[in-house]
């Protein structure tokens, strides 16, 4: 009889979850999720996008479909950051993926930033993004230590881009000696200039150059020696981040703010505003795109990078940038 009345108690304690797993079945069977992209088609978005749309449904109850919907890529995808928050619909049938400058838009640009990044909620980042600083193996100096004491040439697209603003922070922060050549076109113009010892060093994203130069890597003919991103990358993680490079605690922050973008990546987000239950549902279908099988072989195919990030962490940081001291600000301005 006990036995009996606990078996009763367990099935009763289970009728909420069942009701509730009902409850957002019934909100999302057949139905679209909109998939708002801040970015133009053709792009690197493009196919996280399109690979996310179609492994994730699975994972939602009632299994709806999701259809990409590109909204452009000018100030960062600024007018479909505005979207989402404004005027997007809250029953959780939308959900975004902005440029990773996003966020810092909001603090630099606060006159066009009609939005505030705090309020969202974040399913999570499929990959970051992570800038970084590499230096060839016939650099005169191949550590952060022996640039301090000669000059090495690295290589820039211009001074707006994250191959001039990473070892510039660091002449400006740390006391290196990095003269920058600029006027490169792109990743590939880098690559091919340091090849030809034009250059003796190159930053952007490790990721491009994992992609175009993964032998030059695995041989030791070029090493990353600084990550500007919050966390380290997995596949380097003896390597620094700019932030831990700092002692002084303003140069710290400011080091963190232009690192920041790299960890929002290919980030997904719902508006604000969206019932609780269903941005939980959302957010654990996300978490386990993340770990399916399947995706991560379209991933794999694709060539495009899976390295999540929870969206837990996301808020911390934004909440972080959004609400960076002035006298940061100044420093980075």
């Amino acid at each position: 009889m006990l036995m009996l009345s606990r078996i009763g108690l367990a099935a009763i304690a289970l009728l909420p979850v069942v009701a509730q797993a009902q409850d957002l079945a019934s909100v999302y069977k057949d139905k679209e999720i909109t998939f708002i992209v801040g970015s133009d088609p053709g792009g690197s978005f493009d196919p996280y996008a399109r690979a996310l749309a179609s492994h994730m449904p699975k994972h939602i109850p009632g299994k709806p479909y999701i259809v990409v919907k590109f909204g452009g890529g000018q100030g960062g995808g600024i007018q479909s950051a505005i979207q989402l928050h404004n005027t997007a619909n809250r029953d959780g049938l939308t959900m975004g993926m902005l440029q990773q400058t996003i966020v810092l838009n909001q603090v630099l640009q606060p006159q066009f930033a009609k939005y505030d990044a705090r309020e969202w909620y974040w399913l999570g980042n499929m990959s970051a993004v992570r800038n970084m600083l590499a230096l060839w193996h016939t650099a005169p100096a191949t550590t952060i230590e022996g640039a301090k004491n000669v000059e090495v040439i690295i290589g820039a697209t211009g001074k707006a881009s994250p191959t001039f603003i990473v070892p510039d922070t660091m002449n400006k922060f740390l006391g290196t000696k990095f003269k920058m050549v600029m006027g490169y076109k792109g990743a590939a113009d880098l690559n091919l200039a340091m090849m030809r010892g034009e250059i003796q060093g190159r930053g952007a994203s490790w990721l491009s150059v994992q992609l175009a130069l993964p032998q030059e890597i695995k041989d030791g003919r070029i090493k990353p020696i600084v990550f500007a991103s919050i966390t380290r990358d997995p596949s380097a993680p003896d390597v620094p981040t700019l932030a831990e490079l700092m002692t002084d605690p303003l140069h710290k922050r400011a080091a963190e703010f232009l690192s920041a973008e790299s960890d929002y990546g290919r980030s997904v987000l719902l508006p604000p505003g969206v019932p609780a239950d269903r941005a939980k549902m959302m957010r654990a279908a996300f978490e386990s795109t993340m770990k399916d099988q399947d995706f991560l072989a379209e991933a794999n195919k694709l060539r495009i990078g899976i390295d999540p990030i929870s969206g837990d962490v996301l808020a911390r940081i934004t909440k972080q940038i959004v609400e960076t001291p002035a006298e940061v600000l100044d420093l980075v301005k």
